[in-house]
């Protein structure tokens, strides 16, 4: 399978069907392009075959057949894993394609890889990806509606701008963040202050409910107020109204975010002193819950504290 002409797409391959892969992979079929996927269960791209999808039994068979390999992994530990570990995805790519890695991950890890993908001809790139964050709570992630932080040379922006926006960009989310490691650097720091917020916020909603405050209406007040946030005003709905903690993105993945962010803070000398805390109450989370429970347990925390759930009406 080879792209024809130059004005023809790219053959673009993806590794990761999960809940942040699968949505962008649709999109892009939606939009024309031919697609090569790999996953860990192979009914997870049984759709997109259906919809034209050529289906490789490795991702190194992947890498072998597109001009651009796209990875949407847990973390840095798989992503190096697939490209020069045992997936051994690198050595198959063709010279003059591009890897793009769509995973929160690290600058480390990318630029072991693109120490080896130069000599090779081969581009790299990151493009780590957030979710439209104005959408309730699993609702936003059956579509493709996306933020995306690029990271690498400014050339390879403007080639891939068409494709970014065909995985589920949005025309004004679209951010060039910088050289390698930038678009890393956002999307860790998002996540980071996410988990702070979600944090902070359910403290708010014990000591409402202690008071006997309630807590719709608070939400409406600090909504109105400077302290209004996406989290307090969406996110957290899922929890007052039918306890749901989102386990489409799990505990052990937000814990590995913050480790991410911590690591940021080892790198630039910057006492993080929140963010520790916060990862303090994550691993607590974590411990009493484990590792597949929701993204939002930390909030269980507080409840327990507060001796009742955040349910409203």
């Amino acid at each position: 399978m080879e792209a024809t002409g130059n004005d023809a797409k790219p053959v673009v391959g993806l590794i990761g069907l999960g809940n942040l892969g699968k949505p962008m992979a649709l999109s892009l079929l939606a939009s024309g392009y031919r697609m090569v996927v790999n996953s860990l269960q192979k009914s997870e791209a049984d759709d997109l075959v259906q919809r034209g999808a050529v289906w490789a039994d490795s991702a190194a068979d992947v890498a072998s057949q597109v001009d651009v390999f796209i990875t949407v992994l847990p973390g840095p530990a798989q992503v190096r894993e697939i490209m020069i570990g045992s997936g051994g995805a690198l050595a198959r790519m063709k010279s003059g394609s591009t890897f793009i890695d769509m995973s929160t991950s690290s600058v480390v890890i990318a630029n072991e890889i693109k120490a080896l993908a130069d000599p090779r001809g081969v581009a790299v790139m990151e493009a780590p990806v957030s979710f439209l964050a104005k959408a309730p709570i699993g609702e936003s992630r059956t579509s493709a509606a996306l933020q995306i932080f690029v990271g690498g040379s400014k050339e390879l922006y403007d080639k891939y701008l068409p494709l970014f926006r065909s995985l589920g960009g949005l025309p004004d989310q679209i951010y060039y963040a910088g050289p390698n490691g930038a678009g890393y650097g956002i999307k860790v720091l998002l996540n980071l202050l996410w988990f702070i917020y979600a944090t902070g916020t359910a403290e708010v909603l014990a000591l409402s409910s202690k008071l006997g405050i309630d807590l719709r209406l608070l939400q409406k007040a600090l909504c109105a107020s400077p302290t209004q946030s996406n989290f307090l005003q969406y996110d957290i709905n899922s929890v007052f109204e039918v306890g749901n903690y989102d386990d489409g993105f799990t505990l052990d993945l937000v814990c590995k975010d913050i480790q991410l962010g911590l690591e940021l803070g080892e790198r630039t000398g910057v006492d993080i002193a929140v963010s520790r805390l916060v990862e303090e109450l994550h691993q607590r989370a974590l411990q009493k819950y484990g590792p597949k429970s929701g993204e939002m347990s930390v909030v269980k925390l507080y409840e327990e504290a507060a001796g009742a759930p955040f349910r409203t009406p």
